[in-house]
């Protein structure tokens, strides 16, 4: 059964899970910075905070990842 979204509708989502994935991959560098810089230092709270960061912004890549292969 054919989708009803329109093209321009797909290109819209495309293009905005595109630029939020791009938002979201330097937020996951900055994330694994923070943490390989904090836990060094021996500051593990916010070592930690870099960690979920880097993990979160790597888990939502990939739902984005997985929503656009379940639009196609």
């Amino acid at each position: 059964m054919p989708s009803s979204e329109s093209n321009t509708e797909k290109l819209a989502s495309s293009l905005h899970r595109g630029i939020l994935g791009l938002f979201l991959g330097m937020v996951g560098l900055l994330g694994v910075e923070l943490a390989r810089e904090e836990l060094l230092k021996g500051h593990y709270l916010l070592g930690t905070v870099g960690v979920v960061l880097a993990l979160g912004a790597g888990y939502w890549i990939l739902s984005l990842f997985l929503e656009g292969l379940r639009e196609r």
